[in-house]
């Protein structure tokens, strides 16, 4: 699991563009949380943009 602080440095370390299409969570939310109960994959890369946190789905 990669999370990442900013879309800056998800597309900087990755090569691959930040998108707000996928999933979100409130900052205040469990990332943890979300994987445990299933919702989200703990192999895909989240980053918090604001106050949110959303699952990077790798949309083109």
């Amino acid at each position: 699991m990669a999370y990442y602080h900013s879309p800056k440095e998800y597309e900087a370390k990755t090569g691959k563009r930040f998108s707000d299409k996928g999933a979100s969570i409130h900052r205040t939310g469990s990332v943890r949380g979300m994987v445990k109960l299933g919702y989200w994959d703990k192999d895909t890369d989240k980053v918090r943009c604001g106050s949110y946190i959303y699952l990077q789905n790798n949309f083109r």
